[in-house]
């Protein structure tokens, strides 16, 4: 049963992605909660859950999503970049902070020390 179980949560999620390009977020949400319902595994369907939550500017909702997905894989460093980016458009720049490093400490990327720059000025900044 889990093989079907995993297909359908492949059409889920490719109903969502659907439903994101089409702007409707609502039913986006939808299939993307459907989609790790059926495979909670399924890491690339709570990124495209964050992202519609962080399109929706429910930034908190979205680095929740996230941190699920971060326990299933601690070394894809695409997810703690991720929480480094909501972060920071939430305005928690020391949470951005220290998610940007996390993701640098599994991968040194000249993208990653950019946006670790980015967010560290942010983080000065606010004390203005």
């Amino acid at each position: 049963m889990k093989h079907y179980d995993d297909i359908e949560a492949d059409d889920s999620f490719d109903m969502g992605v659907e439903w994101i390009q089409l702007g409707n977020y609502d039913k986006a949400l939808i299939y993307l909660n459907r989609a790790i319902e059926l495979n909670p595994h399924f890491i690339y369907a709570y990124i495209a859950l964050a992202r519609v939550h962080a399109t929706k500017k429910m930034f908190s909702e979205s680095i929740q999503t996230l941190k699920r997905a971060s326990r299933l894989d601690p070394g894809f460093d695409r997810i703690p970049y991720l929480m480094a980016k909501y972060a920071y458009k939430n305005g928690d720049y020391k949470q951005a902070l220290q998610c940007i490093d996390r993701a640098l400490a599994i991968v040194d990327t000249e993208l990653y020390e950019q946006a670790r720059s980015i967010m560290e000025r942010g983080f000065r900044g606010r004390d203005r």
